[in-house]
């Protein structure tokens, strides 16, 4: 490709490690991972070498999105969700419904760029950025976004140990583990300095499941 022979070294470096980045990982990666993997000093000089490449017509992004750094023949293998909220990790908190995040126009300002590989864009998928730490057992962490899949969110039923978001007593949510036995349900974290929620089945709105989780790594 002639664009591409025209690159130089540090633009073929980043070009290269963006390319391994989505085949590795199905999402694209922020400028903050292109500037620790390609070794950078700071993200300006990335961005100005992503302007390049885009220029040269080997790379797209869409402002206002995070992670939609694609390789340009990739425009139709990738769509974005909106980051509608924050959802705790601990202290159940206020969450709009799934139906409310929908219609209300309010919300999908800032987005994040999913792999169609990866997920089922049919789907009705929503991100959710996590604030707290009772799930770092199963990996989840403080800041984290979450992928969730509201699309069977009124007849879904949850299996044993499923990670779901749960409206509990209908005002606030929170991010567990779901075990239901008889008419009873206990959220579960996945970190032992907190206990669970036990309560009855009726008091639990299940919201969504997740399928997915990206993460920022920051110096």
């Amino acid at each position: 490709m002639e664009k591409y022979l025209e690159l130089s070294y540090k633009q073929t470096l980043i070009y290269e490690f963006i390319c391994e980045y989505l085949d590795q990982n199905g999402i694209s990666p922020t400028i903050e991972d292109v500037k620790i993997g390609c070794n950078i000093s700071s993200k300006s000089v990335v961005s100005y070498n992503l302007d390049i490449l885009e220029k040269k017509g080997l790379l797209d992004r869409r402002k206002g999105v995070a992670r939609s750094i694609i390789r340009s023949n990739e425009e139709s293998e990738s769509f974005s969700v909106p980051i509608v909220s924050t959802i705790s990790a601990g202290i159940p908190l206020d969450l709009l419904s799934t139906d409310e995040i929908a219609y209300n126009s309010s919300f999908g300002e800032e987005r994040v760029s999913l792999s169609k590989s990866m997920f089922n864009n049919n789907n009705k998928l929503l991100a959710l950025r996590i604030m707290g730490d009772s799930m770092i057992e199963d990996s989840i962490e403080d800041g984290d976004i979450i992928i969730i899949d509201c699309t069977n969110n009124n007849s879904y039923k949850p299996r044993q140990g499923d990670i779901v978001v749960a409206r509990v007593e209908e005002d606030t949510a929170t991010l567990k583990r779901i075990y239901k036995n008889g008419n009873k349900v206990e959220l579960r974290p996945s970190n032992k300095r907190y206990s669970s929620i036990i309560t009855k089945n009726n008091n639990v709105i299940i919201e969504g499941k997740v399928v997915g989780l990206i993460r920022n790594y920051l110096n």
